[in-house]
């Protein structure tokens, strides 16, 4: 092997003080790692049991395993033996499992891999459903709040945020208000409480514990300081550790690691990461532990890895300059190994949304396609699993399958889709069962329970639609409901499909049969999104879903649709899609197969030919952008403020619109509070209401800036997995994030 002179200055590294290794995309660090701790054990400074690996994933600690003994197999011919022995590689999670089982408490604890294994148990813990998202769907809003304030740092009792401890429950809602990603009520706080509590019940009872217990029931225990001082004793026979993707780490497994490693390890602790692969903050990684590491460690000394060994040169070149305009990195030069390789493809489109036909999805076929190209080679990279989910959908027709990794992409299973497409098949199959899944979406909870009432009334159980408009006519005139309208509207639609049914059936030749048939399709299609139409508007309005992503999914159903002549064939084979998309087993079996993960899920991979998909203006759009130009992340308070006096007084209305398009919804507060005039800001801030009103602003100015580099951060993750080629469309919706790469210039046209 031959090594660079950066490698070098690594490999050379004595273990007399901690070493951030800061490695850039491709840098081969995990080969670094291993061949520095067998030269740690090859100078007898230690032996391999007392080497410690830490990583996130299962998967990149197979990967140091597996590099550990190839080199040691290579070198044992060289003479060096390293057979007695050999490193701990782990991850956070097996650690802390392993440590918390060694407390009697735990000692016979089984893993809970998902909430869902108690799901009705903690729906009967709901009280006040939603009018609009399900039960289900209001446990995925609140397990999404809890994981996200536990990996924070938010809430050491994993229920309620530690700033409100002690006082009323409403102070506790106002500030987890703040951290949910949806507008809630104050009861779905309050149900959110019971359901965690009764949560916590069902793990203890049954002998569970969660990946976030790992965390908080270890920390807890450390409190106790004969488990502490066992902990440590455990821990103090690693002389080395190494905290792999450092970038990665959040606050709790910081706190944890660094009480449990001994002070002689600390003073020399490797950690390796890349603070432009700080890609998970949703989840509560926290990139400031790399940034500033000099905090953490006074005495560390910082080696950098610049080249990249992966991605062509002329791919890579591309990518830097959107990468350096992030105000928020270590600084590091980028060069790629492989000098004027590499193909950056550039395809525009006029049209938004997703199109089957465009020249870059037939390039994506044609190569899947090819007899010389290995699919696991081809890969496309999205942002959003909507963009995933319709091309995934799309490339099935083609008869080409991708292994999803997320049920909740596959289009059949997606809520838009599934209401749509089980109210057609009520009305086309007379089922009553798809049309009571559905009735909360066409006059909410309430015509739901009304539905409900109807069929208590019922003197037989309900299997027919016919048989639920039946029962319905008669408590209607009973009971005279306010609901009437609602069975009225259903059985309007669903007497129309019947006459159509009854036309296909009395047609005299195919092509009438046909023709029908397709009359037939759009009738019952218009019904369930007519009936449905009230309940998008809601949902669109209260953002619990994206017009966009409810629009492109209609349409694509419209052109999918187009395609059949029959309902019951288009039924059919939708199912034989979702089978296959569901199942990696039946993927292996069929010929053709595409790798398709979200940006996030990317890391860590590299491909040959890389197709970067559906990055749109969704999280950053051009007039919003500009904030992280004005008001950088980690920017001062007083910085702040004389920028924003700046920038107030030359650039008012731009200002506005960037706020107004990044949904910081309380700059109306500050701009139409008199108190706020720039000219005298300084003395307003003495006040301590004004000051407080104030600094909220910031901190929300902050966080959004913060989402803008980290979202330049996605996008370098996702160029620098390309080895040979990279694909990638631009589109009106397109992220103006993309117009910070180096694109192509297009070539003049010649005569």
């Amino acid at each position: 092997m031959k090594f660079s002179d950066e490698q070098i200055a690594i490999l050379n590294n004595d273990f007399t003080k901690p070493l951030l290794v800061n490695a850039c995309a491709g840098s081969g660090k995990t080969t670094i790692f291993i061949l520095m701790s067998l030269i740690a054990i090859a100078e007898n400074k230690t032996e391999p049991d007392e080497i410690l690996g830490i990583t996130f994933s299962h998967k990149s600690k197979l990967d140091m395993g597996e590099r550990y003994n190839k080199f040691v197999s290579e070198l044992s011919t060289t003479g060096l033996d390293f057979s007695t022995g050999r490193p701990k590689f782990t991850t956070f999670h097996a650690l802390f499992y392993q440590l918390l089982r060694q407390n009697p408490e735990y000692r016979s604890s089984k893993v809970l891999s998902s909430y869902r294994f108690f799901i009705r148990d903690l729906a009967d813990q709901i009280k006040h459903p939603s009018n609009v998202i399900t039960k289900d769907e209001m446990l995925e809003e609140m397990f999404d709040l809890n994981d996200y304030m536990i990996n924070q740092g938010l809430t050491s009792d994993g229920v309620l945020p530690d700033a409100t401890a002690d006082k009323p429950l409403s102070e506790a809602i106002k500030v987890m208000s703040d951290y949910s990603r949806q507008n809630h009520t104050d009861e779905f706080y309050s149900d959110y409480v019971d359901v965690l509590n009764k949560y916590q019940d069902l793990k203890r009872q049954n002998g569970y514990i969660d990946f976030n217990d790992m965390k908080l029931l270890l920390l807890e225990s450390m409190q106790v300081p004969e488990y502490l001082q066992y902990y440590q004793r455990v821990m103090s026979k690693f002389k080395i550790a190494v905290i792999d993707e450092f970038q990665d780490i959040d606050n709790l497994q910081w706190e944890i690691i660094s009480k449990l490693l001994s002070p002689e390890t600390m003073k020399h602790l490797i950690v390796i990461g890349d603070d432009d692969q700080s890609i998970y903050s949703f989840r509560g990684s926290n990139p400031k532990y790399i940034l500033n590491y000099k905090t953490l460690l006074p005495d560390a000394q910082k080696h950098n890895l610049s080249t990249n060994y992966r991605t062509g040169e002329k791919i890579l070149k591309r990518v830097i300059p959107l990468i350096k305009k992030n105000h928020v990195r270590l600084d590091k030069e980028l060069l790629a190994d492989k000098k004027d390789q590499g193909v950056f493809k550039l395809f525009s489109s006029k049209k938004s949304g997703f199109y089957g036909d465009s020249k870059m999805l037939k390039r994506l076929v044609k190569q899947i396609n090819d007899p010389e190209i290995n699919n696991d080679d081809i890969a496309i990279l999205v942002r959003y699993n909507s963009s995933r989910m319709l091309l995934a959908d799309w490339l099935a027709n083609q008869k080409i399958y991708a292994n999803i990794n997320n049920a909740g992409a596959i289009l059949q299973n997606n809520i838009v889709y599934r209401i749509i497409s089980q109210l057609m098949r009520a009305f086309w199959d007379n089922q009553y069962k798809y049309f009571s899944d559905q009735t909360n979406r066409i006059g909410f909870r309430s015509y739901k329970d009304h539905t409900e009432k109807v069929e208590r009334r019922s003197e037989r159980e309900i299997e027919k639609l016919s048989d639920y408009l039946l029962a319905a006519e008669a408590y209607n005139a009973e009971t005279n409901t306010p609901f009437k309208r609602h069975d009225e509207r259903v059985k309007i639609y669903f007497n129309g499909v019947k006459r159509f049914k009854k036309r296909i059936a009395d047609a005299e030749t195919d092509e009438d049969k046909k023709k029908i048939s397709k009359a037939a399709i759009d009738e019952v299609y218009t019904a369930a999104t007519k009936l449905t139409d009230r309940y998008f508007d809601y949902m669109e309005e209260k953002n619990f879903m994206s017009k966009v992503e409810v629009n492109d999914i209609k349409k694509y159903l419209e052109e999918e649709l187009e395609k059949y002549d029959s309902l019951d064939d288009f039924f059919f084979k939708e199912e034989r899609k979702k089978e296959i998309l569901s199942d990696k087993m039946e993927q292996d079996k069929q010929e053709h197969r595409i790798q398709f993960l979200s940006l996030h899920q990317s890391k860590g991979l590299e491909f040959k030919y890389v197709y970067l998909y559906g990055l749109t203006d969704k999280e950053v759009d051009a007039a919003s952008k500009v904030l992280n130009t004005w008001f950088p992340p980690e920017m001062t308070f007083d910085k702040f403020v004389q920028e924003w006096k700046s920038i107030y007084n030359h650039s008012f209305k731009f200002l506005e619109n960037a706020l107004k398009s990044a949904h910081i919804d309380n700059y109306r507060d500050v701009t139409n509070n008199n108190a706020f005039n720039p000219i005298n800001i300084d003395k307003t801030l003495n006040k301590k209401s004004e000051f407080n009103m104030f600094h909220g602003f910031y901190k929300e100015v902050e966080n959004y800036s913060a989402i803008v580099e980290e979202e330049r951060r996605l996008l370098y993750v996702g160029v620098t997995r390309a080895q040979q080629e990279l694909n990638l469309r631009i589109a009106p919706d397109s992220s103006p994030l993309l117009f910070e790469l180096e694109l192509p210039k297009k070539k003049k046209k010649t005569n």
